[in-house]
């Protein structure tokens, strides 16, 4: 049987286990995601990458992603939820609730823009295996959920943020382990 996750990549290293879906499709970008998204160039645009992103969304929705995700992810001590895509419902984002809450060993995060979903994305920060940061860049500057954020460097709410080295395994996981502001320059 396929696998739903995919283990690391250059930033996060081979132990991090992630799970992505088709950016844009998934997403509410702003003109400056659709520019410089990096899940629409390189190995990103490969047809079989392509197809894998859709298999996993229309797996997302089958009645056993939730006890077949909790199998999987229990081997990771690090997940990453959406490298790729974002939630794109409230049923989804309960489902992931559940997932995290059958993982209790494992420390999840992921970076959104979806404040369509404020109050369950703020219900899944609220969980104490996972950090949600709300994603900035010049097009949105200003946090709007009352997550901890993400922020282009040079942005105002970047000031003070965790620096990100874009090597996980070299500043030993710290945004994985406390819910910190993190700035990341543009790609």
């Amino acid at each position: 049987m396929k696998q739903l996750t995919i283990k690391g990549n250059s930033k996060m290293g081979p132990d991090v286990g992630i799970w992505n879906l088709p950016p844009v499709q998934t997403c509410r970008p702003s003109a400056w995601c659709r520019k410089h998204c990096y899940a629409q160039r390189n190995n990103f645009l490969l047809p079989s990458v392509l197809r894998s992103l859709d298999w996993r969304l229309g797996r997302s929705q089958s009645p056993d992603f939730v006890p077949r995700m909790i199998a999987e992810v229990k081997r990771f001590e690090f997940f990453r939820i959406h490298a790729s895509g974002d939630f794109y419902s409230a049923e989804y984002i309960a489902s992931w609730a559940r997932i995290i809450q059958g993982c209790p060993d494992t420390r999840f995060r992921t970076t959104t823009r979806r404040d369509d979903f404020t109050w369950p994305l703020q219900a899944l920060h609220e969980l104490p295996n996972m950090i949600v940061r709300e994603s900035l860049d010049p097009t949105r500057p200003s946090p709007l959920m009352g997550l901890p954020v993400a922020a282009l460097t040079g942005l105002p709410a970047a000031r003070g943020g965790l620096r990100c080295p874009d090597n996980c395994p070299a500043c030993d996981y710290r945004c994985w382990r406390r819910a910190v502001n993190v700035q990341f320059e543009e790609f």
